[in-house]
């Protein structure tokens, strides 16, 4: 018997588990109460995770096993393997002590937090890599654990001071390095994360995550050229290829190279690195060359590769949703929810709001709720989806709204009987709610047919700052008073191919007897002043902070004739109060403007003008003349 046992000992060591499994079982078929064949028996199905037999096997041998053998360290591991976390504590607790009990809370302490990451509980996440920092406190890889979990926890500043602690105990751990730049840079400290990236590269050149990140940094902050020799500098020293593509790709992107790009994005497939995400970006350069169906198909393929990852999906979306297919896209777009990247940028979704948030109600299952709405996405987006508000009330039995700040007193004036939340600014408990709902979300449930959307106005500021922008802005012109906004998005969103130079609308500016007013938002003085210089006009602009706010703004807008844009939030709230808006959209629109067409389905009141090919706006600004002038000659 001692030699059989040996012999499966042997074969375990060796990792041939079948042989060992069956020498094992032999053993105890012989002798049902040998204890080293129960729990080594244990041990192994456990590393197969057969945790049904594993269990029962490791608990008895804890049970008959002499002091001097420590069969609890192997059940409490096989607990925490099968995930029963809250069992395995207690048997640490109830049984451990010492050093070898320390490492058996680290790996479980660990191994709860990545399970609770998963499940979206990032505060208790944070807790378990807190208890894992107490037991471990000369352990720069706790730390940089810790940080990461406060990263997810959106808390950049503790991710910063835990990212700090362990580069103060490591000097210059390359991963913690760009952990460290992505915390600087989510507090908005771009020159520092720019230095932590750099940092990071000179200490691994061609370091994947240093050198994407610090690539998106400088696209965020327009600098596409810098992007591109950043990749270009890395593929000639022949580092990481699929990576360094992948930068160079998104760069060209974003100059608005698409054709490069795209070649940039199908040279990684072959290699098989990153294919997926190389599969998505292959997709959205296919959209921005008008070409859907074949973006449509890549994405296919991103899903076949990934079935549960839901960036694919989260793209197709906008695939549909620009093809006029609400009803599909709407059910795709619902995975935004669970892209990291989108979750990013939506601060208003708290893990604790993302834990409650319900992506599949219907209007009967609203019906009679207390529903907390919140507004994850850009402030053009949230007038859009506010369109929707109406469909909601006339179910839910109360609706309370986190919004943007700048939208509460035009919201508050528009939806009398919703109680509207400022974000930044304030929260609220969702524990107070029956549903909490992303606004995003109210298209799929109401707006699955084109017949669907009214198209009719649904905002309104009140009577009185209606009233004050007209007594500010005066007599009448002779003809046209018009408003102007030559500049849309970001460099993240494509500003370069959204936006103008204001002297570019010359031909409507020297319209004779009309009066223009610069609706640009930011700080625009200058370029209206030197526009104004060039042409001879008189355009008038406001300081920003009057018309920051969009009851201001609107009140502005419905003080004028029409509005002249370009792709941006403007044009919502023109749509919104129903004042007329010629919109000036790139060869390459956004999904919101759908691929073709002169109208948009959310508004009556705007009119689109595509460009005919990339970059021309001179024939639809000659066009919109055009027709100002046959007005104005009527």
């Amino acid at each position: 018997m001692a030699a059989d046992i040996e012999a499966a000992v042997a074969a375990h060591r060796d990792g041939r588990l079948d042989e060992a499994e069956a020498g094992y079982r032999a053993v105890l078929q012989g002798d049902p109460d040998n204890l080293r064949a129960r729990y080594n028996l244990g041990l192994l199905l456990v590393r197969r995770r057969d945790f049904d037999q594993a269990l029962p096997l490791l608990a008895e041998a804890v049970e008959t096993a002499p002091p001097d053998f420590p069969a609890w360290t192997g059940y409490v591991q096989g607990l925490t393997a099968a995930g029963r976390f809250d069992d395995a504590e207690r048997e640490l607790r109830a049984r451990g002590s010492g050093p070898q009990a320390e490492a058996l809370e680290v790996k479980l302490r660990q191994a709860w937090a990545m399970d609770l990451h998963r499940r979206s509980e990032a505060a208790a996440a944070e807790a378990q890599l807190r208890r894992v920092c107490e037991l471990r406190p000369d352990d720069p890889e706790a730390y940089a654990d810790l940080g990461v979990a406060q990263l997810r926890e959106v808390k950049p500043q503790a991710a910063l001071a835990s990212f700090d602690k362990a580069l103060q105990m490591a000097p210059g751990l390359v991963g913690v390095l760009v952990n460290r730049g992505s915390a600087l840079k989510a507090l908005g400290r771009l020159g520092e994360a720019e230095a932590a990236y750099r940092e990071g590269l000179a200490g691994a050149p061609g370091h994947p995550a240093a050198a994407r990140n610090l690539n998106v940094l400088l696209i965020e902050q327009g600098r596409f050229e810098e992007a591109l020799a950043l990749a270009d500098e890395g593929l000639k020293a022949g580092e990481s290829p699929a990576d360094l593509l992948l930068a160079r790709g998104i760069a060209l992107h974003s100059l608005g190279r698409f054709e490069d790009a795209l070649g940039c994005f199908q040279a990684i497939l072959p290699t098989g690195a990153l294919r997926y995400e190389a599969l998505t970006r292959v997709a959205l350069a296919q959209t921005k060359l008008r070409r859907p169906q074949e973006a449509l198909q890549t994405l296919g393929q991103a899903i076949a590769e990934d079935p549960t990852n839901p960036l694919a999906y989260y793209r197709r979306a906008f695939m549909h949703l620009l093809l006029k297919d609400f009803e599909t896209g709407w059910k795709d777009y619902e995975k935004r929810l669970d892209v990291e990247e989108f979750l990013a940028g939506a601060g208003v979704i708290t893990p604790e709001v993302r834990r409650k948030l319900t992506t599949d109600a219907t209007p009967e299952q609203l019906a009679g709720k207390r529903v907390l709405l919140v507004a994850e996405q850009g402030i053009g987006d949230q007038v859009m989806f506010a369109s929707v508000i109406p469909d909601l009330l006339a179910v839910a039995s109360h609706v309370t709204c986190a919004c943007d700040a700048r939208l509460v007193r035009l919201f508050s004036s528009s939806f009398p009987s919703v109680e509207f939340l400022p974000v930044p600014g304030s929260s609220a408990n969702v524990g107070d709610y029956d549903v909490v709902l992303a606004m995003g979300s109210l298209g799929r449930i109401w707006r699955n047919r084109l017949e669907d959307f009214p198209a009719t106005p649904f905002l309104r500021p009140r009577a009185q700052v209606r009233e004050a922008w007209a007594a500010r802005l005066g007599p009448r012109p002779e003809n046209l008073r018009i408003g102007l906004s030559w500049k849309g998005g970001s460099p993240r969103t494509g500003t370069v191919r959204r936006s103008l130079g204001l002297e570019q609308f010359a031909p409507v500016i020297s319209l004779p007897g009309c009066q223009f007013v610069s609706l640009q938002y930011g700080e625009v003085e200058a370029d209206v002043a030197a526009a104004n210089a060039a042409l001879g006009a008189d355009v008038r602009v406001f300081p920003a902070a009057e018309i920051d706010d969009f009851e201001e703004l609107a009140a502005l807008v419905q003080s004028l004739d029409l509005v002249v844009s370009v792709q941006t939030a403007l044009v919502h709230l023109c749509g919104a109060v129903g004042q007329e808006c010629l919109t000036l959209v790139p060869h390459d629109p956004e999904w919101r403007y759908t691929l073709s067409g002169p109208s948009m389905p959310w508004y009556g009141s705007v009119r689109i003008f595509r460009q005919p090919e990339p970059g021309a706006w001179e024939p639809i600004i000659a066009e919109i003349a055009d027709l100002l002038r046959g007005r104005l000659a009527a």
